[in-house]
């Protein structure tokens, strides 16, 4: 299935996403419509954010690594491209039926509640901050969004046990990500394959029009 990465917002992740039980090997992007100004995909290698968060964290990334995390989203009642979420429940649960939109968020080990405005707060608990994978030295990659949830409009981050995460933190990891980044500038037709487990992403803000459509593999 593909998907079109449409909103406007940069939000660091890997796809450990909110949304997806079992994450994804591979990314593939397709550029349909490059923006005119701005958009560009940031990279960054994982492991390095790791390292670079356990020599000037260590007692911060310990606790968070062993007590795990929790993630809360409200997924608004409709599309919303202004909004750093963006997405309406139903975009993100791929129903207009509240109870199927139920049943999968309890198959993603989510507990929902309805909102009086009609969206809906998602929370998903016992989250890690760091996987190693096969096949890649070892290496402890930074598979998290917490630099994307922690502390907006629509979302929050903190460990599992309701322990907030410190700012200074939380800061300080977005700036080492931006630090470690890269940036992908995107051409009509451009093709990009990626390595989820061991890369973050992100997406500039831009100038419409920009349409770039993404799907996963195993």
């Amino acid at each position: 299935m593909l998907y079109d990465t449409c909103y406007n917002c940069l939000n660091w992740l890997n796809l450990d996403d909110e949304q997806i039980k079992e994450f994804p090997k591979k990314v593939i992007l397709f550029c349909e419509t490059p923006p005119p100004e701005g958009g560009e995909t940031p990279f960054v290698p994982s492991f390095r954010v790791t390292e670079r968060m356990m020599k000037e964290f260590p007692e911060a990334v310990e606790e968070m690594e062993t007590k795990g995390l929790t993630y809360s989203f409200i997924a608004l009642s409709k599309n919303d491209i202004s909004s750093m979420r963006g997405r309406g429940w139903e975009d993100t649960f791929g129903t207009s039926d509240r109870a199927e939109a139920e049943r999968r968020a309890k198959a993603l080990g989510m507990e929902m509640e309805w909102l009086p405005n009609g969206g809906v707060k998602a929370i998903l608990k016992s989250r890690g901050l760091t996987k190693v994978f096969e096949g890649r030295k070892g290496r402890k990659m930074w598979f998290n969004t917490v630099v994307g949830m922690h502390g907006k409009e629509h979302s929050s981050a903190t460990m599992a046990d309701g322990t907030e995460i410190p700012q200074n933190v939380v800061k300080r990891c977005e700036e080492i990500i931006e630090e470690e980044s890269i940036q992908f500038k995107w051409e009509k037709g451009d093709v990009l394959f990626f390595d989820n487990y061991a890369l973050l992403h992100g997406r500039r803000p831009s100038l419409p029009p920009r349409r770039v459509l993404v799907t996963t593999c195993k």
